[in-house]
């Protein structure tokens, strides 16, 4: 079966308008498909060349252009996004095969590969002296092509395990919608569910509401669904507007004036 999830993510066509849109505190960061894909690649051919598969590619970030960023390359490269902190996964009995974060201590020791991403979202590396054996996750980016080809991958292949909720157990992949708590969040899902699920947020929708807004405001303290709004977002061709979690009220008025945000509109 076809891979349902890259014709949801940007490639190097995509450079006429604006695909994703990061507001912190005095920051907003604009990039078009055709920036975000040379990203998207490049983090690609980081983790393929830096890891072999294991249980996922930790992706420790709050929302933020870069944890879209990563999630997106880490599923170009045909692997797995594991959400939860190094406690969850201990007890879950997983090896990530790469970790990703803001900071030192938020990365998994186990992991075959650990990077540090600079949280400042213009910087081009880390800012501070890296621990031993630590890559940097700006910087050391910049060696690999601006065209990655996507890894073939079946569409019943894990795409993202979120062990944020105590509640959360795998789920066999052939279950339809995926497993998920009591609290509703996702716990894991194939390519192919992850795919379904953002074509079901965005039936109820309708094509009236695509056509009343450009962009659409994405705030959310949890990576797992800013990640799937992101791609709600783009299946519609609306540019995804991500606020991060320190971003308050007052950045979102701002967000939604000046991206031409319907309010109300959301992922």
């Amino acid at each position: 079966m076809r891979d349902p999830l890259l014709p949801l993510l940007p490639g190097p066509q995509d450079a006429d308008r604006p695909w994703l849109i990061c507001y912190g505190i005095d920051e907003r960061v604009e990039l078009t498909g055709h920036v975000l894909s040379m990203w998207l690649a490049k983090i690609a051919g980081f983790v393929t060349s830096e890891s072999v598969p294991g249980d996922g590619v930790h992706v420790a970030l709050p929302p933020h252009w870069r944890s879209v960023a990563w999630a997106c390359g880490t599923w170009l490269a045909g692997r797995s996004v594991l959400l939860g902190s190094n406690e969850e996964i201990r007890a879950a009995g997983l090896i990530p095969e790469l970790s990703v974060a803001f900071t030192p201590e938020s990365l998994y020791d186990e992991a075959e590969a650990q990077a540090l991403v600079p949280p400042a979202s213009l910087a081009l590396r880390w800012p501070e002296e890296l621990p031993a054996l630590v890559l940097d996750g700006a910087a050391d980016l910049m060696h690999y092509p601006d065209r990655f080809t996507p890894v073939s991958t079946a569409a019943d292949s894990v795409c993202l395990t979120d062990l944020t909720s105590e509640a959360a157990a795998p789920a066999a992949p052939s279950a339809p919608g995926g497993t998920a708590p009591s609290g509703g969040r996702l716990t894991v899902l194939t390519r192919a569910q992850l795919a379904a699920r953002v074509e079901a947020a965005d039936a109820p929708t309708g094509s009236g509401r695509h056509s009343a807004s450009r962009a659409v405001l994405v705030r959310s303290p949890d990576t797992a669904q800013m990640l799937q709004e992101v791609l709600v977002a783009w299946r519609t061709g609306r540019t995804a507007v991500v606020l991060t979690p320190e971003a308050g009220d007052d950045v979102a008025a701002a967000a939604i004036r000046q991206e031409g945000i319907q309010e109300g509109i959301t992922a």
